[in-house]
Protein backbone atom coordinates (compact mmCIF):
# COMPACT_ATOMS: atom_id res chain seq x y z
CA UNK A 1 0.00 0.00 0.00
CA UNK A 2 1.09 3.79 -0.57
CA UNK A 3 3.54 4.60 2.33
CA UNK A 4 3.84 8.85 3.70
CA UNK A 5 7.70 10.46 3.41
CA UNK A 6 9.24 10.33 7.27
CA UNK A 7 8.79 13.78 8.48
CA UNK A 8 12.26 13.55 9.54
CA UNK A 9 13.01 13.37 6.28
CA UNK A 10 11.08 15.89 5.40
CA UNK A 11 12.50 18.18 7.91
CA UNK A 12 15.43 18.07 6.13
CA UNK A 13 15.06 20.00 3.25
CA UNK A 14 12.68 22.69 5.32
CA UNK A 15 14.25 25.90 5.81
CA UNK A 16 14.38 27.38 9.10
CA UNK A 17 10.47 28.75 10.06
CA UNK A 18 9.25 26.60 7.75
CA UNK A 19 8.56 30.07 4.97
CA UNK A 20 6.73 29.40 2.21
CA UNK A 21 4.13 31.35 -0.16
CA UNK A 22 0.65 31.78 0.79
CA UNK A 23 -1.30 33.57 -1.81
CA UNK A 24 -1.09 37.44 -2.30
CA UNK A 25 2.77 37.17 -1.75
CA UNK A 26 1.66 36.54 1.91
CA UNK A 27 4.46 34.14 3.31
CA UNK A 28 3.33 31.71 6.00
CA UNK A 29 5.56 29.43 8.65
CA UNK A 30 5.27 26.08 10.20
CA UNK A 31 2.02 27.10 11.62
CA UNK A 32 0.14 27.12 8.11
CA UNK A 33 1.49 24.41 6.02
CA UNK A 34 -0.31 21.60 3.36
CA UNK A 35 -2.30 24.11 1.74
CA UNK A 36 -2.99 25.32 -1.57
CA UNK A 37 -1.05 28.70 -2.73
CA UNK A 38 -0.75 30.46 -6.20
CA UNK A 39 2.13 32.24 -6.68
CA UNK A 40 3.22 34.92 -8.79
CA UNK A 41 6.67 35.47 -10.75
CA UNK A 42 7.75 37.88 -12.86
CA UNK A 43 11.97 38.52 -14.71
CA UNK A 44 13.60 41.11 -13.47
CA UNK A 45 14.70 43.83 -15.81
CA UNK A 46 16.54 46.25 -14.03
CA UNK A 47 19.22 46.86 -11.35
CA UNK A 48 17.58 48.76 -9.90
CA UNK A 49 15.15 46.12 -8.42
CA UNK A 50 17.23 44.53 -6.77
CA UNK A 51 19.01 44.69 -3.66
CA UNK A 52 23.01 45.62 -3.79
CA UNK A 53 24.30 42.69 -2.77
CA UNK A 54 22.65 41.04 -5.97
CA UNK A 55 23.08 44.01 -8.16
CA UNK A 56 26.84 43.35 -9.64
CA UNK A 57 26.73 42.88 -13.62
CA UNK A 58 23.07 42.61 -13.32
CA UNK A 59 21.41 41.25 -16.74
CA UNK A 60 17.62 40.29 -17.42
CA UNK A 61 17.29 36.81 -18.79
CA UNK A 62 17.50 35.38 -22.45
CA UNK A 63 14.69 33.91 -24.40
CA UNK A 64 15.95 30.81 -23.76
CA UNK A 65 16.32 30.97 -19.70
CA UNK A 66 12.84 32.23 -19.55
CA UNK A 67 11.73 29.17 -21.37
CA UNK A 68 13.70 26.92 -18.87
CA UNK A 69 12.10 29.10 -15.37
CA UNK A 70 8.60 28.41 -17.01
CA UNK A 71 9.34 24.70 -17.40
CA UNK A 72 10.80 24.41 -14.58
CA UNK A 73 8.15 25.94 -12.53
CA UNK A 74 5.45 23.70 -14.51
CA UNK A 75 7.84 20.44 -12.82
CA UNK A 76 7.28 22.15 -9.45
CA UNK A 77 3.57 22.41 -9.67
CA UNK A 78 3.02 19.24 -11.15
CA UNK A 79 3.69 17.32 -7.99
CA UNK A 80 2.33 19.60 -5.13
CA UNK A 81 -0.51 22.50 -4.88
CA UNK A 82 0.89 25.66 -6.35
CA UNK A 83 -0.27 27.62 -9.35
CA UNK A 84 2.28 29.84 -11.15
CA UNK A 85 1.10 33.22 -12.49
CA UNK A 86 3.40 34.74 -14.62
CA UNK A 87 3.46 39.13 -14.07
CA UNK A 88 4.92 41.63 -15.68
CA UNK A 89 6.00 43.77 -13.04
CA UNK A 90 8.38 41.74 -11.78
CA UNK A 91 8.78 43.74 -8.36
CA UNK A 92 5.41 43.21 -7.94
CA UNK A 93 6.15 39.57 -7.69
CA UNK A 94 6.96 37.05 -5.16
CA UNK A 95 9.18 35.22 -6.90
CA UNK A 96 11.54 36.86 -9.13
CA UNK A 97 14.70 35.81 -12.01
CA UNK A 98 17.44 37.93 -12.75
CA UNK A 99 21.06 37.30 -13.82
CA UNK A 100 24.30 38.77 -12.43
CA UNK A 101 28.08 38.40 -12.09
CA UNK A 102 28.75 35.76 -9.16
CA UNK A 103 32.95 35.61 -9.67
CA UNK A 104 33.09 31.76 -10.16
CA UNK A 105 31.58 31.64 -6.38
CA UNK A 106 28.31 29.98 -7.48
CA UNK A 107 26.73 29.38 -10.91
CA UNK A 108 23.31 30.32 -9.16
CA UNK A 109 22.00 31.14 -5.89
CA UNK A 110 18.40 32.42 -4.17
CA UNK A 111 16.59 33.73 -1.24
CA UNK A 112 13.51 31.67 0.75
CA UNK A 113 10.38 33.40 0.83
CA UNK A 114 10.43 36.45 2.59
CA UNK A 115 8.50 39.94 2.50
CA UNK A 116 11.71 41.79 2.01
CA UNK A 117 12.96 43.15 -1.51
CA UNK A 118 15.20 39.77 -1.86
CA UNK A 119 12.52 37.33 -0.60
CA UNK A 120 11.69 34.81 -3.49
CA UNK A 121 14.42 36.38 -5.71
CA UNK A 122 16.89 33.56 -7.82
CA UNK A 123 19.85 34.46 -10.02
CA UNK A 124 22.09 32.60 -12.20
CA UNK A 125 25.46 34.02 -13.07
CA UNK A 126 25.72 35.15 -16.14
CA UNK A 127 29.82 34.42 -16.17
CA UNK A 128 29.08 31.08 -15.62
CA UNK A 129 28.49 29.62 -19.48
CA UNK A 130 26.51 27.04 -19.03
CA UNK A 131 23.46 29.41 -18.03
CA UNK A 132 23.24 30.96 -20.98
CA UNK A 133 21.47 27.53 -22.86
CA UNK A 134 19.90 25.93 -19.93
CA UNK A 135 18.01 23.06 -21.76
CA UNK A 136 16.21 20.43 -20.22
CA UNK A 137 19.12 17.25 -18.98
CA UNK A 138 22.23 20.18 -18.78
CA UNK A 139 23.68 20.67 -15.48
CA UNK A 140 22.62 24.54 -15.85
CA UNK A 141 18.46 23.82 -15.89
CA UNK A 142 18.95 21.35 -12.34
CA UNK A 143 20.05 24.44 -11.66
CA UNK A 144 17.13 26.75 -12.42
CA UNK A 145 15.08 23.57 -10.82
CA UNK A 146 17.36 23.74 -7.30
CA UNK A 147 16.81 27.36 -7.07
CA UNK A 148 13.62 27.53 -7.40
CA UNK A 149 12.82 25.23 -4.80
CA UNK A 150 14.81 27.70 -2.42
CA UNK A 151 12.73 30.39 -3.42
CA UNK A 152 9.96 28.11 -2.59
CA UNK A 153 10.80 27.48 0.78
CA UNK A 154 13.40 24.26 0.67
CA UNK A 155 17.00 24.27 1.96
CA UNK A 156 20.19 22.38 1.73
CA UNK A 157 20.08 18.94 3.16
CA UNK A 158 23.76 18.56 4.03
CA UNK A 159 26.01 21.18 5.72
CA UNK A 160 26.78 23.28 2.21
CA UNK A 161 26.13 26.41 0.89
CA UNK A 162 27.89 27.80 -2.33
CA UNK A 163 29.68 31.10 -2.23
CA UNK A 164 29.72 31.25 1.04
CA UNK A 165 31.50 30.39 4.36
CA UNK A 166 28.42 29.65 6.12
CA UNK A 167 26.91 25.64 5.93
CA UNK A 168 23.62 24.81 5.77
CA UNK A 169 21.09 24.96 9.11
CA UNK A 170 20.51 21.61 10.66
CA UNK A 171 18.70 18.87 10.19
CA UNK A 172 20.65 16.66 7.71
CA UNK A 173 20.38 13.37 5.54
CA UNK A 174 22.74 10.97 6.28
CA UNK A 175 25.52 10.73 3.83
CA UNK A 176 23.75 7.76 2.22
CA UNK A 177 20.99 9.61 0.78
CA UNK A 178 22.09 13.37 0.83
CA UNK A 179 22.45 13.25 -3.16
CA UNK A 180 20.54 13.65 -6.49
CA UNK A 181 18.28 10.16 -6.38
CA UNK A 182 16.46 11.29 -3.00
CA UNK A 183 17.03 15.21 -3.51
CA UNK A 184 17.70 17.67 -6.28
CA UNK A 185 18.19 20.10 -3.41
CA UNK A 186 21.52 18.15 -2.52
CA UNK A 187 25.15 18.59 -3.89
CA UNK A 188 26.23 15.35 -4.47
CA UNK A 189 25.83 13.25 -7.48
CA UNK A 190 24.91 9.21 -6.95
CA UNK A 191 27.06 6.99 -8.85
CA UNK A 192 24.36 4.46 -9.66
CA UNK A 193 22.50 7.28 -11.79
CA UNK A 194 22.84 7.39 -15.46
CA UNK A 195 25.72 9.20 -16.16
CA UNK A 196 25.75 12.26 -18.49
CA UNK A 197 22.06 12.96 -17.66
CA UNK A 198 21.07 15.81 -15.01
CA UNK A 199 17.74 15.59 -13.35
CA UNK A 200 14.78 17.30 -15.14
CA UNK A 201 12.78 17.61 -11.79
CA UNK A 202 11.93 17.47 -8.17
CA UNK A 203 13.45 13.80 -6.64
CA UNK A 204 11.66 11.61 -3.94
CA UNK A 205 12.30 13.63 -0.95
CA UNK A 206 12.02 16.80 -2.48
CA UNK A 207 8.55 16.31 -3.96
CA UNK A 208 7.55 15.23 -0.04
CA UNK A 209 8.78 18.47 1.52
CA UNK A 210 6.91 20.64 -1.11
CA UNK A 211 4.13 18.75 -0.77
CA UNK A 212 4.03 18.95 3.28
CA UNK A 213 4.07 22.71 2.46
CA UNK A 214 1.82 23.12 -0.36
CA UNK A 215 -0.36 20.04 -0.59
CA UNK A 216 -0.10 17.54 -2.84
CA UNK A 217 -1.03 17.90 -6.96
CA UNK A 218 -4.07 15.62 -6.93
CA UNK A 219 -5.14 16.14 -10.24
CA UNK A 220 -1.94 15.23 -12.18
CA UNK A 221 -1.24 12.56 -14.57
CA UNK A 222 -5.53 11.67 -14.00
CA UNK A 223 -6.58 8.46 -15.63
CA UNK A 224 -4.44 5.72 -16.27
CA UNK A 225 -1.07 6.58 -17.90
CA UNK A 226 1.32 4.27 -19.52
CA UNK A 227 5.67 4.38 -18.62
CA UNK A 228 7.81 3.79 -21.84
CA UNK A 229 11.06 3.03 -19.18
CA UNK A 230 14.06 5.15 -20.61
CA UNK A 231 16.97 4.04 -18.75
CA UNK A 232 19.57 6.68 -19.75
CA UNK A 233 18.10 9.03 -17.35
CA UNK A 234 16.84 9.49 -14.00
CA UNK A 235 13.49 10.60 -13.01
CA UNK A 236 11.04 10.58 -10.28
CA UNK A 237 7.19 10.04 -11.24
CA UNK A 238 4.31 11.12 -9.58
CA UNK A 239 1.05 9.74 -10.50
CA UNK A 240 -1.32 9.68 -7.76
CA UNK A 241 -4.35 8.18 -10.30
CA UNK A 242 -5.40 5.56 -12.20
CA UNK A 243 -3.89 2.43 -12.85
CA UNK A 244 -0.27 2.77 -14.15
CA UNK A 245 1.86 1.10 -16.35
CA UNK A 246 5.80 0.80 -16.44
CA UNK A 247 6.82 -0.72 -19.84
CA UNK A 248 10.09 -2.27 -19.84
CA UNK A 249 9.34 -4.55 -23.01
CA UNK A 250 12.20 -2.42 -25.14
CA UNK A 251 15.03 -3.08 -22.94
CA UNK A 252 17.40 -5.96 -22.93
CA UNK A 253 19.51 -5.19 -19.85
CA UNK A 254 18.05 -7.01 -16.54
CA UNK A 255 15.33 -4.56 -14.72
CA UNK A 256 14.96 -4.63 -11.23
CA UNK A 257 11.61 -3.34 -11.01
CA UNK A 258 9.39 -1.77 -7.97
CA UNK A 259 6.14 -0.98 -7.96
CA UNK A 260 6.07 -0.09 -4.09
CA UNK A 261 5.81 4.18 -3.62
CA UNK A 262 9.15 5.42 -2.49
CA UNK A 263 11.43 2.84 -4.20
CA UNK A 264 13.93 3.15 -6.69
CA UNK A 265 14.47 0.40 -9.71
CA UNK A 266 17.04 -0.39 -11.87
CA UNK A 267 18.65 -1.31 -15.40
CA UNK A 268 21.78 -3.67 -15.20
CA UNK A 269 22.36 -1.80 -11.59
CA UNK A 270 21.73 1.42 -13.24
CA UNK A 271 19.00 3.42 -11.43
CA UNK A 272 16.82 5.37 -13.52
CA UNK A 273 13.58 5.77 -12.05
CA UNK A 274 12.02 6.58 -8.29
CA UNK A 275 8.43 6.44 -7.44
CA UNK A 276 7.44 9.52 -5.57
CA UNK A 277 5.32 8.56 -1.99
CA UNK A 278 1.67 8.35 -2.88
CA UNK A 279 2.10 7.35 -6.57
CA UNK A 280 0.17 4.20 -7.81
CA UNK A 281 1.75 1.45 -10.05
CA UNK A 282 0.04 -1.81 -10.74
CA UNK A 283 1.09 -2.84 -14.40
CA UNK A 284 4.66 -3.75 -15.54
CA UNK A 285 5.72 -4.95 -18.35
CA UNK A 286 9.84 -6.91 -18.28
CA UNK A 287 12.40 -6.96 -21.33
CA UNK A 288 14.10 -9.81 -22.66
CA UNK A 289 16.57 -10.05 -19.59
CA UNK A 290 16.27 -11.61 -16.43
CA UNK A 291 14.08 -9.25 -14.64
CA UNK A 292 12.45 -8.67 -11.21
CA UNK A 293 9.25 -7.26 -10.15
CA UNK A 294 8.61 -6.42 -6.31
CA UNK A 295 5.03 -6.32 -6.11
CA UNK A 296 2.82 -3.67 -4.12
CA UNK A 297 0.01 -4.46 -2.48
CA UNK A 298 -2.24 -2.44 -5.04
CA UNK A 299 -3.25 -5.71 -6.94
CA UNK A 300 -0.34 -6.02 -10.06
CA UNK A 301 -0.39 -7.44 -13.31
CA UNK A 302 3.02 -8.59 -14.27
CA UNK A 303 4.38 -9.60 -17.41
CA UNK A 304 8.09 -10.84 -17.68
CA UNK A 305 8.32 -10.78 -21.18
CA UNK A 306 11.16 -12.88 -22.31
CA UNK A 307 14.39 -14.48 -20.14
CA UNK A 308 14.24 -15.40 -16.78
CA UNK A 309 11.43 -13.25 -14.50
CA UNK A 310 10.95 -13.12 -10.82
CA UNK A 311 8.25 -11.71 -8.62
CA UNK A 312 8.93 -10.65 -5.26
CA UNK A 313 6.05 -10.76 -2.58
CA UNK A 314 7.05 -8.83 0.92
CA UNK A 315 6.05 -11.99 3.12
CA UNK A 316 6.82 -15.83 3.77
CA UNK A 317 5.75 -18.62 1.54
CA UNK A 318 2.82 -19.39 3.63
CA UNK A 319 1.10 -16.68 3.95
CA UNK A 320 0.14 -16.93 0.07
CA UNK A 321 -1.43 -18.64 -1.96
CA UNK A 322 -0.95 -19.42 -6.02
CA UNK A 323 -3.32 -20.43 -8.41
CA UNK A 324 -3.49 -21.45 -12.35
CA UNK A 325 -6.14 -19.03 -13.79
CA UNK A 326 -5.42 -20.00 -17.56
CA UNK A 327 -2.79 -21.91 -19.65
CA UNK A 328 -0.49 -18.75 -19.13
CA UNK A 329 -1.42 -17.17 -16.61
CA UNK A 330 -1.25 -17.34 -12.60
CA UNK A 331 -3.08 -15.36 -9.45
CA UNK A 332 -1.17 -15.13 -6.68
CA UNK A 333 -3.40 -14.11 -3.22
CA UNK A 334 -1.96 -13.14 0.03
CA UNK A 335 -0.31 -10.66 2.28
CA UNK A 336 0.36 -8.09 -0.67
CA UNK A 337 -3.29 -8.75 -2.18
CA UNK A 338 -3.82 -10.25 -5.49
CA UNK A 339 -1.80 -10.34 -8.29
CA UNK A 340 -1.55 -11.53 -11.88
CA UNK A 341 1.06 -13.15 -13.53
CA UNK A 342 2.37 -13.54 -16.84
CA UNK A 343 6.03 -15.08 -18.25
CA UNK A 344 7.07 -15.20 -14.37
CA UNK A 345 9.01 -17.80 -13.52
CA UNK A 346 10.07 -17.75 -10.17
CA UNK A 347 8.03 -16.30 -6.59
CA UNK A 348 10.72 -15.03 -3.86
CA UNK A 349 9.32 -14.78 -0.81
CA UNK A 350 10.76 -13.12 2.43
CA UNK A 351 11.86 -16.87 3.44
CA UNK A 352 12.31 -18.65 0.41
CA UNK A 353 12.75 -18.61 -3.49
CA UNK A 354 10.50 -21.29 -5.76
CA UNK A 355 9.79 -22.19 -9.22
CA UNK A 356 6.23 -21.01 -9.75
CA UNK A 357 4.80 -24.10 -11.30
CA UNK A 358 5.64 -25.86 -8.12
CA UNK A 359 3.93 -23.48 -6.18
CA UNK A 360 0.72 -23.91 -7.89
CA UNK A 361 -2.20 -25.56 -5.25
CA UNK A 362 -4.85 -25.37 -8.10
CA UNK A 363 -6.76 -23.63 -10.52
CA UNK A 364 -8.61 -20.04 -9.91
CA UNK A 365 -12.09 -20.89 -8.70
CA UNK A 366 -14.55 -18.31 -10.53
CA UNK A 367 -17.86 -19.63 -9.05
CA UNK A 368 -15.91 -19.42 -5.67
CA UNK A 369 -14.30 -15.86 -6.49
CA UNK A 370 -18.57 -14.78 -7.08
CA UNK A 371 -19.54 -16.47 -3.91
CA UNK A 372 -17.12 -14.76 -2.16
CA UNK A 373 -18.68 -11.35 -3.24
CA UNK A 374 -22.17 -10.23 -2.75
CA UNK A 375 -21.98 -8.40 -5.75
CA UNK A 376 -21.13 -10.75 -8.42
CA UNK A 377 -23.50 -13.15 -7.28
CA UNK A 378 -26.28 -10.88 -8.59
CA UNK A 379 -24.20 -9.90 -11.34
CA UNK A 380 -23.06 -12.75 -13.39
CA UNK A 381 -24.67 -15.86 -11.21
CA UNK A 382 -22.69 -18.67 -12.39
CA UNK A 383 -21.50 -17.25 -15.52
CA UNK A 384 -17.39 -18.40 -15.17
CA UNK A 385 -16.67 -16.99 -17.92
CA UNK A 386 -17.94 -13.39 -16.65
CA UNK A 387 -16.89 -13.74 -13.52
CA UNK A 388 -12.62 -14.31 -14.95
CA UNK A 389 -12.94 -11.58 -17.16
CA UNK A 390 -13.90 -9.69 -14.18
CA UNK A 391 -11.47 -10.62 -12.15
CA UNK A 392 -8.51 -9.54 -14.43
CA UNK A 393 -10.29 -6.22 -15.60
CA UNK A 394 -11.46 -4.91 -11.49
CA UNK A 395 -11.10 -7.92 -8.81
CA UNK A 396 -7.06 -7.51 -9.14
CA UNK A 397 -6.66 -3.88 -8.48
CA UNK A 398 -9.90 -3.46 -6.21
CA UNK A 399 -8.40 -6.38 -3.70
CA UNK A 400 -11.53 -8.75 -4.18
CA UNK A 401 -11.43 -11.67 -2.13
CA UNK A 402 -11.12 -14.92 -4.42
CA UNK A 403 -11.64 -17.60 -1.18
CA UNK A 404 -13.78 -15.35 1.11
CA UNK A 405 -16.99 -17.87 0.64
CA UNK A 406 -15.63 -21.48 1.66
CA UNK A 407 -17.28 -24.45 0.32
CA UNK A 408 -16.11 -26.98 2.75
CA UNK A 409 -17.71 -25.26 5.27
CA UNK A 410 -21.05 -24.65 3.60
CA UNK A 411 -21.47 -28.12 3.14
CA UNK A 412 -20.14 -29.16 6.59
CA UNK A 413 -22.91 -26.66 7.91
CA UNK A 414 -25.73 -28.37 6.31
CA UNK A 415 -27.33 -31.71 6.69
CA UNK A 416 -29.55 -31.06 3.26
CA UNK A 417 -26.74 -30.01 1.34
CA UNK A 418 -24.60 -33.23 2.75
CA UNK A 419 -27.09 -35.30 1.58
CA UNK A 420 -27.26 -33.80 -1.23
CA UNK A 421 -23.61 -33.39 -2.35
CA UNK A 422 -21.84 -35.16 -0.58
CA UNK A 423 -17.92 -33.72 -0.94
CA UNK A 424 -19.16 -31.81 -4.43
CA UNK A 425 -17.42 -28.28 -3.36
CA UNK A 426 -18.62 -27.09 -6.89
CA UNK A 427 -22.00 -28.01 -6.89
CA UNK A 428 -21.92 -26.40 -3.13
CA UNK A 429 -21.05 -22.96 -4.47
CA UNK A 430 -23.26 -23.56 -7.34
CA UNK A 431 -26.23 -24.09 -4.46
CA UNK A 432 -24.79 -21.21 -2.69
CA UNK A 433 -24.96 -18.89 -5.65
CA UNK A 434 -28.16 -19.81 -7.33
CA UNK A 435 -30.69 -19.92 -3.88
CA UNK A 436 -28.02 -20.57 -0.41
CA UNK A 437 -26.67 -16.78 -0.58
CA UNK A 438 -30.82 -15.74 -1.40
CA UNK A 439 -31.80 -18.16 1.33
CA UNK A 440 -29.88 -16.48 3.68
CA UNK A 441 -27.06 -19.28 4.33
CA UNK A 442 -23.39 -18.95 5.00
CA UNK A 443 -20.02 -20.63 4.73
CA UNK A 444 -19.21 -20.29 8.39
CA UNK A 445 -21.95 -22.36 10.10
CA UNK A 446 -19.60 -24.93 11.27
CA UNK A 447 -17.23 -24.79 13.83
CA UNK A 448 -13.65 -25.79 12.19
CA UNK A 449 -11.82 -24.91 15.43
CA UNK A 450 -14.10 -27.02 17.89
CA UNK A 451 -13.70 -29.84 15.67
CA UNK A 452 -10.04 -30.14 15.33
CA UNK A 453 -9.28 -29.53 18.83
CA UNK A 454 -12.06 -32.02 19.76
CA UNK A 455 -9.77 -34.58 17.84
CA UNK A 456 -5.83 -33.90 18.23
CA UNK A 457 -5.42 -36.23 15.45
CA UNK A 458 -6.74 -33.92 13.19
CA UNK A 459 -4.30 -31.05 14.42
CA UNK A 460 -1.76 -33.34 13.89
CA UNK A 461 -2.54 -34.18 10.39
CA UNK A 462 -3.65 -30.96 9.12
CA UNK A 463 -2.62 -28.24 11.66
CA UNK A 464 -4.01 -24.97 10.44
CA UNK A 465 -5.26 -26.19 6.73
CA UNK A 466 -9.29 -25.24 7.51
CA UNK A 467 -10.14 -26.48 4.64
CA UNK A 468 -8.32 -30.09 5.21
CA UNK A 469 -10.08 -30.39 8.21
CA UNK A 470 -13.57 -29.47 7.13
CA UNK A 471 -12.87 -31.91 4.22
CA UNK A 472 -12.01 -34.50 6.53
CA UNK A 473 -15.58 -34.28 8.46
CA UNK A 474 -17.34 -34.33 5.05
CA UNK A 475 -15.97 -37.75 3.88
CA UNK A 476 -14.90 -38.73 7.05
CA UNK A 477 -15.78 -37.40 10.39
CA UNK A 478 -19.26 -37.60 10.31
CA UNK A 479 -19.49 -41.00 9.38
CA UNK A 480 -17.16 -42.00 12.26
CA UNK A 481 -18.97 -40.21 14.71
CA UNK A 482 -16.07 -37.86 15.60
CA UNK A 483 -16.62 -35.11 18.48
CA UNK A 484 -17.74 -31.59 17.27
CA UNK A 485 -17.38 -30.16 20.96
CA UNK A 486 -15.25 -32.62 23.12
CA UNK A 487 -12.94 -29.46 23.65
CA UNK A 488 -13.62 -27.81 25.99
CA UNK A 489 -12.54 -23.87 25.58
CA UNK A 490 -13.94 -22.30 28.97
CA UNK A 491 -11.85 -24.75 30.91
CA UNK A 492 -9.01 -24.53 28.59
CA UNK A 493 -8.69 -21.27 29.64
CA UNK A 494 -9.55 -21.92 32.87
CA UNK A 495 -6.32 -24.23 32.95
CA UNK A 496 -3.53 -21.55 31.34
CA UNK A 497 -4.50 -18.23 33.10
CA UNK A 498 -1.67 -17.13 30.30
CA UNK A 499 -3.40 -18.10 27.25
CA UNK A 500 -6.87 -16.76 29.17
CA UNK A 501 -4.44 -13.22 29.51
CA UNK A 502 -3.38 -13.51 26.13
CA UNK A 503 -6.56 -13.76 24.12
CA UNK A 504 -8.89 -12.03 26.82
CA UNK A 505 -10.98 -14.74 27.80
CA UNK A 506 -12.04 -14.81 24.11
CA UNK A 507 -13.81 -18.89 23.51
CA UNK A 508 -12.69 -18.95 19.93
CA UNK A 509 -9.33 -17.47 20.83
CA UNK A 510 -8.97 -20.59 23.11
CA UNK A 511 -9.94 -23.07 20.47
CA UNK A 512 -7.02 -21.11 18.18
CA UNK A 513 -4.61 -21.73 20.22
CA UNK A 514 -4.89 -24.82 21.61
CA UNK A 515 -4.72 -25.49 17.09
CA UNK A 516 -1.99 -23.62 16.75
CA UNK A 517 0.26 -23.83 20.41
CA UNK A 518 -1.07 -25.38 23.07
CA UNK A 519 -1.82 -29.19 21.76
CA UNK A 520 2.02 -29.37 21.02
CA UNK A 521 2.78 -27.77 23.89
CA UNK A 522 0.97 -30.01 25.65
CA UNK A 523 -1.44 -27.99 27.82
CA UNK A 524 -3.51 -28.83 30.17
CA UNK A 525 -7.30 -29.05 28.98
CA UNK A 526 -8.79 -29.01 32.58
Amino acid sequence: MSQSAPSATISTLLASGTPHWGDNGAVLDGGSVGAAATVTYGFLTSSRQVGSADAAGFAAMNTVQRAAVRQALAAWSAVANVTFVEVSDAASAAVAFGTNRQSGQSAAYAYYPSTGTQGGQVFLANDSAGNANPTAGSYSYMTVIHEIGHALGLKHPGNYNAGTSDGTEMPYLPAATDNYAYSIMSYNDNAALPSGSYLTGPSLYDIAAIQYLYGANMSAAPGDTGYTLDTGRFITLWDPNGHNSLNGGAQTASLSLDLRDGQFSSAGGTVFLALAYGTKMQLATGGSGDDSFTVNGLGDVLDGGGGTDTAVFSGGRAQYRVQQLDAGRYVVHGLDGNDLLTNIEYLRFSDSTAALPATVSGSFDALRYTASNADLIAAFGTDRAAATQHLVSFGIYEGRSLTGFDPYNYLAGYGDLLNAFGSDVGAATGHFITDGYREGRNSTLFDTLSYEASNPDLITAFGGDREAVELHYIVHGRFEGRSLTGFNAATYLAANPDVNAAVGGSLSGAKQHYVSYGHAEGRALA
